[in-house]
């Protein structure tokens, strides 16, 4: 069979042949319609060739793609649990916030006198000493407090203030082995006085007479006899009655009702006494 361009042909000979060639295939295909009908089963011949032509590149596509979605996911999931837990970081501070608002609505309308000067003051430090029950507070000399000043939460009494510094106080508590304050039970008034026994175990009452009126559950308040502490403040509640065998003495504990292992926010009282220590 011969070739339909030789190699002597010039190569303007060959172009020329091709073009027409060319040309008369595109009239052809416009005006002659079995030539359409040979182009469409041509096309559908080798339109299997197409996809598989198409396939590495559509594989390296589909592979691309599903890297690049899973990327995404990881990304956004990532952004999403990093938001997630500060949404519930935000959501623990707002509980914890709501909590000592709480206590600080509590703690300003707590108790019984609503006509005496308060100041609230929030605990910095409590000791560790299990000998020595103190705290320290975030008030001082600058904002009027003084030694013995009365310290109350929202349940009653918690101690008083023991020195003072210019920004800070430091309080002793009631359980203190040191502290004794007089107090009297509010059925009767009988009146005696409630000394710290650390704070692991109740307050011990004592000068009281061998036949004195009192059972467990009584509640002891502030007698006001000391001229510090104000009249009428919760002190703790009677917890255990018992007789001395020897000389039928009684031995009567009471349990704080100040919540005195969870100080956070307090109350600084001006008595009698803190009148007197502005005026001088």
């Amino acid at each position: 069979m011969k070739l339909l361009f030789s190699k002597r042909s010039p190569l303007s000979v060959q172009l020329f042949t091709s073009l027409a060639l060319a040309l008369v295939l595109i009239v052809l295909d416009i005006n002659y319609h079995p030539f359409k009908e040979i182009r469409y089963y041509l096309d559908t011949l080798i339109s299997p060739l197409y996809y598989v032509s198409n396939a590495p590149k559509s594989s390296f596509d589909s592979l691309y793609e599903m890297s690049k979605t899973r990327e995404t996911l990881i990304n956004e999931n990532a952004n999403l649990h990093a938001d997630l837990l500060q949404h519930k970081n935000d959501l623990l501070l707002l509980e914890h916030l709501k909590h000592e608002n709480d206590r600080l609505r509590e703690l300003l309308g707590s108790p019984l006198r609503h006509d005496e000067q308060k100041m609230a003051a929030q605990v910095l430090l409590i000791d560790t000493d299990p000998y020595v029950y103190q705290f320290v507070v975030n008030k001082g000399k600058q904002d009027g407090v003084y030694v013995g000043q009365p310290v109350v939460d929202e349940k009653g009494i918690v101690g008083q203030i023991y020195e003072t510094a210019q920004s800070t106080s430091r309080a002793i508590l009631l359980c203190d082995y040191q502290h004794a304050i007089p107090v009297q039970v509010l059925r009767n008034d009988i009146g005696m006085v409630a000394v710290g026994n650390g704070c692991s175990n109740d307050l011990t009452l004592e000068f009281m007479p061998n036949n004195v009126d009192i059972k467990v559950g009584d509640i002891l308040v502030t007698s006001g006899l000391d001229g510090r502490f104000p009249e009428g403040y919760p002190v703790a509640v009677v917890s255990s009655v018992k007789l001395d065998i020897t000389d039928s003495t009684p031995i009567i504990s009471a349990t704080p009702t100040a919540d005195l292992k969870r100080l956070r926010y307090l109350l600084l009282l001006w008595g009698n006494q803190g009148v007197k220590h502005e005026g001088s």
